[in-house]
């Protein structure tokens, strides 16, 4: 039965102070965010060319300079049948055809090729390489073309240019460096002058941007880069989990379909942002369009179907409910052409059209606070920050602002902010909706407690036939990694990490499943369950993060991120964490360690963590963890001691190997990378991970690390 709309009076009185505030910061925002980035773009308009038909001033390299923009320096001349040839705009009519840019080049939606040029001068005594960075990521070809003279020497001819090839459907083997931007070295071996043209061919927005960097400056921004994306991505993915869950567990479509924006969000950044090129360099050239037109298109049509489902517009607002049919098609339109390879043609047209209907969006959440919806306050304000970036990518897109390196930091910074409130929305939604629940419940549940014993007892039976089952398919999974184990490095550890939350998640969505709401009345076993879901959850992406900031154990640019730290923090951090997967354990911390130690904490808890599980898993049942801690000599040192027989001299050394495990461990679930991963972390902390073979109350394993200098006086 449907029930009509009832506008709530009290309710829309009391929204009215926060309505307004919103109204005002959301076009504050817009006018700020268009005249900055209006501001930022231009430049300067350039004098008169010179009697080589340069009209723009040559970049100076100075010698204190970190990183220099190109914006201001550049010309560009449109090739409308790609029939120009480096000769022709080096030396023929061409080249005195060329116009000069403001800012940035940015000509929107265009199937036509275009070549731009800039020159670079070199003072004496400033470095003799630098970097040259082109974005964005996504253009399809781009060759550039690089000639090295005297700073008062005559253009050079065609002949004396290096070609380079790079781009997002080009090989990615093809790349100088590989970054997710197109970077090449620019070295000048003595000479004043860099001469360079750039030859675009896209089939998507003709626009180009960059900087030009010390080798230093290159690397600290691709890092920092690297980690800022990785930590929207880490967050993106945290949220598309719990949402999936909600999902599952609620039965709601809302959550569904968030969870199917969040996926095109995921995909442009991997698409669009250069980062499907980092970690699968191979078929990244034939993904990368195909990702980015989907995840665009794909996005426009679940963000349309979720306004749809929270604001209930079609029985709140009929006539926008009728309207948003037109994003939901134009979606599926966009993936179509895109599988067609026509995502070109069909671009502009989304863009357009998606610009005008934010407004809608944003506008109907308005109105309908004010009537009272609960919900469409927060996604007023969660839907403001990412249709602002949204609208300026848009108008990117289409050739009406520069393009400047703040439209894409915007972006991700608005999705970020965007994610944190739908999640505050999403909190509230579940919390009300479980009252709701338990409140309906109540009287059900009073008259079925024999039932309710009777399904305990049957899910109890249930979960330990699947707890022998995920036993025997750990054994069958270790025997399959055990060879091609070789070949497997930094994933195994990262992956030795991720198995106990996600046995938690898995064991916590098995009971959901059996059980249901109905079996879980009391409000303890509930939260207890959600609280260890939680933990794993946060644990995970506290895993996915440290991964990204590494890359690769053994990678030259490692660096750990360390801090002054005092282990008995650690300790507890680790033990509240074994408490997630080993509730039951007892665990007794004695002794203290005083001094600082400059440390990374994310890795020192890892480490910490995995000799109280070890001592779980393999010290008799029943019986308590000690953790002692201690310092001598300028170091720290924490044991774990558990009450089990020991190890045997002989395999002491052996146990801190790479998948090693001894005989009488092997009908344990394990991988063997544990105490490997303590040693690796102990070392990268000057310290050392050992058996303590003076202990004769039980298995004492040591993970021992140098304090802190001490401040100079």
């Amino acid at each position: 039965m449907t029930v009509p709309f009832q506008p709530w009076p009290r309710a829309a009185r009391s929204f009215h102070i926060s309505l307004a505030w919103l109204r005002r910061l959301l076009a504050c925002l817009a006018l700020v965010g268009i005249l900055g980035v209006w501001a930022l773009g231009g430049a300067p308009p350039a004098g008169a060319a010179d009697s080589s038909g340069w009209a723009q001033p040559p970049l100076t390299l100075h010698p204190e300079a970190r990183e220099l923009p190109i914006g201001g320096h550049l010309e560009f001349l449109v090739d409308p049948d790609a029939s120009l040839t480096l000769a022709d705009v080096t030396a023929g009519e061409a080249s005195h055809q060329f116009t000069p840019l403001p800012g940035n080049l940015n000509r929107g939606f265009t199937l036509t090729d275009t070549w731009v040029r800039l020159r670079l001068d070199r003072p004496a005594g400033t470095d003799d390489t630098w970097y040259l960075e082109l974005l964005p990521s996504f253009l399809d070809t781009v060759e550039t073309y690089v000639a090295m003279t005297a700073a008062d020497a005559p253009p050079p001819d065609a002949g004396a240019y290096a070609k380079t090839v790079q781009g997002d459907s080009e090989p990615t083997a093809n790349r100088m460096l590989r970054f997710r931007s197109f970077t090449q070295p620019l070295v000048f071996d003595g000479a004043d002058r860099a001469w360079i043209y750039v030859h675009i061919h896209t089939t998507s927005t003709s626009i180009l941007s960059g900087q030009v960097y010390r080798l230093v400056p290159l690397m600290n921004h691709v890092s920092v880069q690297s980690i800022w994306l990785g930590f929207v991505l880490g967050v993106a993915l945290a949220v598309l989990i719990s949402n999936l869950i909600y999902s599952y567990w609620l039965k709601e479509g809302i959550y569904f379909y968030y969870s199917l924006y969040l996926i095109s969000l995921i995909g442009l950044a991997f698409g669009s942002f250069g980062a499907l090129a980092q970690i699968f360099p191979g078929p990244a050239p034939y993904l990368a369009n195909l990702i980015t037109g989907f995840s665009v298109c794909g996005g426009i049509s679940a963000g349309a179907l979720m306004t749809e489902k929270f604001l209930n517009l079609r029985r709140t607002l009929p006539l926008v409910s009728l309207l948003n049919r037109i994003p939901m098609a134009l979606g599926v339109v966009g993936m179509i052409a895109t599988v067609a390879d026509h995502y070109t043609m069909a671009g502009a047209t989304l863009a357009s059209v998606t610009s005008v209907y934010m407004f809608i969006y944003i506008g109907s959440g308005i109105r309908l606070a004010r009537r009272g919806h609960s919900g469409a306050l927060i996604y007023s304000l969660a839907f403001g920050t990412t249709c602002l970036a949204a609208l300026m990518g848009f108008m990117r897109t289409l050739g009406v602002i520069p393009e400047i390196t703040l439209t894409e930091n915007m972006s991700q910074a608005a999705a970020l902010v965007h994610m944190i409130l739908m999640n505050i929305a999403i909190a509230s939604r579940v919390r009300r909706l479980e009252k709701e629940r338990k409140e309906a419940q109540a009287a059900a549940l009073e008259a079925s407690v024999h039932a309710e014993q009777r399904a305990l007892d049957m899910v109890a039976l249930r979960t330990r036939e699947l707890s022998s089952a995920k036993e025997s398919l750990e054994q069958a999974l270790i025997a399959e990694r055990q060879a091609v184990r070789e070949q497997i490095q930094f994933i195994d550890m990262v992956s030795h990490e991720y198995r106990t939350p996600v046995s938690i998640i898995r064991t916590g969505l098995d009971i959901l499943q059996i059980k249901g709401p109905a079996g879980l009345s009391g409000e303890g076993k509930m939260q207890d369950l959600l609280k260890r879901m939680g933990r794993a959850v946060e644990r995970l992406v506290e895993i996915i993060e440290v991964g990204l900031r590494r890359e690769t154990e053994h990678s030259p640019g490692l660096q750990l991120e360390t801090q002054l730290l005092r282990l008995e923090g650690v300790v507890a951090d680790a033990v509240r964490s074994l408490r997630t997967s080993h509730p039951d354990q007892d665990v007794q911390v004695e002794g203290t360690a005083p001094a600082e130690v400059l440390g990374d904490p994310a890795l020192l808890k890892t480490a910490l963590l995995n000799l109280l599980e070890n001592a779980a898993k393999y010290g008799p049942r029943g019986q308590s963890i000690r953790v002692h801690l201690a310092q001598a000599g300028g170091r720290s040192r924490v044991s774990v001691i558990d009450r089990g027989a020991g190890v045997a001299p002989a395999d002491r050394e052996k146990i801190f190997g790479k998948f090693v495990r001894l005989s009488p461990a092997e009908r344990i679930p394990g991988i063997g990378v544990g105490l490997y991963l303590v040693r690796r972390i102990a070392e990268l902390h000057d310290g050392r991970a050992y058996y303590d073979h003076t202990r004769l109350d039980g298995c004492c394993l040591v993970l021992e690390v140098a304090n802190a200098p001490l401040p100079k006086t």
